[in-house]
């Protein structure tokens, strides 16, 4: 039943816009995107989760343009993980979103897919799980670029308040200013999980947060290698949950280096001080100290197609783990309609 009424939504949608006079109809595009993903991750340590990750996402979408600037898309994230039985069945996420586009900015509303504009939120922030199991961002996102800096802020929300279900939601900032050689980037979060509507439930308002700062250089073409970066800079994080402790602090220092030459990478992420209590994060950073390297190889890349495996290791206090993971995206796009001046 769900699928039908997804696949009704969808098509009672497309309806509506074709149907719309032909004074407004500008163009009509068709997107199809493909991400093919086997991540086996041989995790130890606590707080962790041994699991693999195989599967594909496939993304159709139709695109009405009004005019220059305004848009409507819509369309639907189709996710199956393999293996399929009835625990493990097909997921539909739809996707319908209003978007403003400009030379400056670009403001969206609805569910709108999330690698397009929050692919590179840092893993403390946000894991990368949420590509697999959340590909889309259900809220608003704002941005704003001027020259060399760009200002990004979102709200995703998780989570309808019912007798049975909290209402929560994430609130982020994700930026970046560079000037020469140099950069600076910057990256909030705010995370709340309020109560259900069921007052006959125990329950406590929870708050979680971060904001990060990091000064880097990028030194690509200056040397053999094709891109060299390194940043390093500080973190703080808040908790809280409210009539059961006051607001805890997290101080930490967050580092990271990248080397590529031709179908190569080298990356390496290292983190020092106070563990840091981020549901939404990835959970190696639930301790003292934290160091990530990745080993990559992109076997091929061409126009909007690329492969990518990636060996990660990940080095913690009470245990050493390791990850392999291989991704695929793809892109195919064009317009199919397009009314002349």
């Amino acid at each position: 039943m769900r699928v039908q009424r997804s696949f009704l939504v969808y098509f009672l949608f497309s309806y509506c816009f074709f149907a719309l006079p032909t004074q407004a109809q500008q163009r009509v595009g068709f997107d199809i995107d493909f991400f093919g993903y086997a991540d086996n991750r041989e995790y130890k340590s606590i707080y962790t989760e041994d699991k693999t990750i195989f599967g594909t996402i496939i993304s159709p979408k139709l695109s009405f343009a009004l005019d220059s600037n305004n848009r409507i898309v819509g369309g639907m994230h189709y996710n199956q993980n393999f293996g399929r039985h009835a625990e493990n069945g097909d997921r539909l996420f739809p996707i319908a979103y209003y978007n403003y586009k400009s030379k400056n900015f670009d403001f969206a509303l609805g569910h709108m897919p999330r690698y397009e504009r929050l692919k590179d939120v840092p893993r403390i922030a946000l894991a990368d799980t949420f590509m697999y199991d959340r590909p889309n961002i259900e809220g608003m996102y704002l941005a704003f670029q001027k020259n060399a800096w760009k200002q990004a802020l979102y709200i995703d929300w998780l989570s309808k308040q019912s007798p049975n279900q909290r209402e929560r939601f994430l609130v982020g900032l994700t930026g970046k200013y560079t000037l020469g050689r140099f950069y600076v980037k910057d990256d909030a979060l705010l995370y709340h999980n309020a109560l259900s509507s069921n007052d006959t439930i125990d329950q406590h308002i929870q708050d979680n947060g971060m904001a990060m700062l990091r000064v880097g250089v990028d030194l690509s073409h200056k040397t053999f290698l094709d891109s060299l970066s390194i940043e390093a800079g500080g973190v703080i994080g808040f908790d809280r949950v409210r009539t059961e402790y006051d607001l805890r602090v997290a101080r930490g220092f967050i580092s990271s280096i990248f080397l590529g030459y031709r179908k190569f990478f080298i990356e390496n992420t290292l983190y020092l001080g106070d563990p840091q209590n981020l549901p939404n994060g990835d959970s190696f950073y639930h301790r003292d100290s934290y160091n990530r390297l990745d080993l990559g190889w992109v076997p091929f890349r061409k126009g909007n197609l690329e492969g990518k495996f990636t060996a990660s290791f990940h080095f913690a206090p009470d245990q050493t783990s390791n990850q392999q993971a291989f991704t695929l995206r793809y892109r195919f796009g064009s317009n199919i309609w397009k009314k002349g001046k």
